[in-house]
């Protein structure tokens, strides 16, 4: 049977408002960014909520360590979409900040405490005395942007991110970052410099790593009861010491994805869903493995956050039953007995025992989860579709008919990885080129995002628009009604 991956990426998947519009999770959103806040103010910064359920115009300016909550506290409200429409999940898989909220899916820790956990790490990067440090991206393979960094020779640059073929990330002090964008520039490579100010996965911040051991080495932590590959480890997680390995390490240890993919798709997995407001990580699949490897972005922006629980029951219907627990974010209830726990270790060893476990959030709240069962879009037999409309008739501002199934053909054509000459306007999308009703849905809502269109309303039938020109027909009744 194929196997499944939950993907939980890191910052540079934050998005403000990103869950304002998440309609079917209200209890499960409140209860999250609660105990968020809660623990943000222990701190001495303002709550998370305004920044995930506003627009970024309309919240108020935030502390930098908010950008690392914000993208935590989204990836757990769509995990608990995922958990209650049954949709299977494998393996779980983060991305350097996303490890933790792995963790936390699998019953490692708390959410409180890993707020705490993400708050500390902030905390202790910020209190690290290092000089202006930064990251850089690459558009280059990891072998050539190593022998960059030598070229430049200076010790402080470090391979911190490797995410495919095409994307690295190198970390260092700034004016050694400027010699290597130099360099990249002079051989025609592509560099793009991230707004996260430090040079995270680099073994300069060694003494932070320190500081942030000691700090949250009284958080009580347990085995993962479900599987969880680290990137960081380069190893499925076996037990608590192996939870305390990866938080030591977290500051300094390189983020390894593209081995990480190669892993679980060696493993079985075909199947990628990302849990965060971007596609920052469905983009990487299939950057690096075989068209099998189906990648599938859960929330692609704040627009079509109604649509999420519909995408949810699709992938639960096409892929089968989901964890047997009664939530996502409880370990009493979820598969698997409980390990002891293991006191954080010294960020130079990694390994040691302690605590105890106290309830986590989720325990405290009662709701029903939902089976898995056919998403809402499927369409009532029988049931009539609109024809196109004409570029004569069109009274919207979507590009002239011509332009419009261009681009509807190619968003459908990267989907299924063909020349986009394969797809006609008239070519069967399913009887033809055996499209998914999984990929159909991810197609709809990219294109919803591309056009700037509402979320339609739970009846629209898209299943029954089987062409390109039928689509682009829906797309402008989407626009009109606007």
């Amino acid at each position: 049977m194929t196997k499944s991956v939950w993907m939980f990426p890191g910052p540079s998947s934050h998005v403000a408002g990103a869950l304002g519009q998440l309609t079917e999770c209200g209890a499960t959103r409140t209860a999250i960014l609660d105990a968020v806040d809660t623990v943000a103010a222990e701190y001495g910064w303002e709550p998370v909520s305004p920044l995930l359920l506003r627009s970024a115009d309309e919240a108020s300016p935030q502390h930098m360590g908010h950008l690392w909550l914000g993208f935590f506290v989204t990836s757990l409200v769509l995990a608990e979409v995922l958990t209650d429409a049954g949709v299977p999940g494998d393996t779980l898989v983060g991305h350097s900040g996303g490890e933790v909220t792995a963790m936390v899916v699998a019953g490692c820790m708390t959410v409180e405490d890993a707020a705490r956990v993400l708050c500390e790490r902030t905390r202790a990067v910020d209190e690290s005395g290092l000089p202006p440090s930064a990251m850089v991206a690459l558009n280059a393979p990891a072998f050539r942007v190593s022998l960059l960094c030598e070229a430049v020779a200076d010790g402080t640059l470090a391979v911190s991110v490797d995410n495919g073929p095409d994307q690295v990330v190198v970390s260092g002090l700034i004016p050694a970052l400027e010699k290597l964008e130099a360099l990249a520039s002079a051989l025609g490579i592509r560099t793009h410099r991230l707004k996260i100010p430090s040079a995270y996965h680099n073994l300069m911040l060694g003494a932070a790593a320190r500081h942030f051991t000691d700090r949250i080495r009284h958080i009580p932590v347990r085995a993962p009861r479900r599987p969880v590959y680290s990137p960081q480890l380069q190893r499925m997680m076996a037990g608590p010491d192996d939870v305390r390995k990866l938080l030591a390490g977290t500051l300094v240890l390189p983020v390894r994805y593209r081995e990480a993919l190669h892993a679980l798709y060696d493993d079985g997995a075909r199947l990628f869903v990302e849990c965060g407001a971007r596609q920052v990580l469905t983009d990487l699949v299939p950057q690096c493995l075989p068209r099998a490897a189906e990648a599938v972005p859960l929330l692609t922006g704040r627009a079509q956050a109604q649509l999420v629980a519909q995408l949810a029951r699709t992938l639960a219907a096409e892929h089968g039953t989901g964890w047997e627990m009664g939530s996502l974010l409880d370990p009493g209830t979820s598969r698997g007995t409980p390990a002891g726990s293991t006191p954080v270790p010294d960020a130079d060893q990694t390994a040691g025992q302690t605590g105890s476990l106290r309830e986590p959030l989720s325990a405290t709240r009662a709701r029903t989860p939902g089976p898995g069962r056919p998403a809402v879009l499927t369409p009532p037999v029988g049931a009539a579709v609109s024809p196109p409309v004409t570029a004569e008739a069109r009274s919207d501002d979507l590009p002239a008919e011509a332009e419009l199934r261009d681009r509807v053909r190619a968003a459908y054509a990267q989907a299924l990885r063909f020349p986009t000459d394969m797809v006609e306007d008239d070519t069967e999308l399913e009887g033809e080129l055996g499209i998914s009703s999984l990929q159909r849905t991810s197609v709809f809502v990219t294109l919803l995002n591309s056009f700037e269109l509402p979320s339609p309303e739970e009846n629209v039938q898209i299943f029954k628009y089987r062409t390109v020109a039928e689509m682009a027909g829906l797309l402008r009744k989407l626009a009109a009604a606007r």
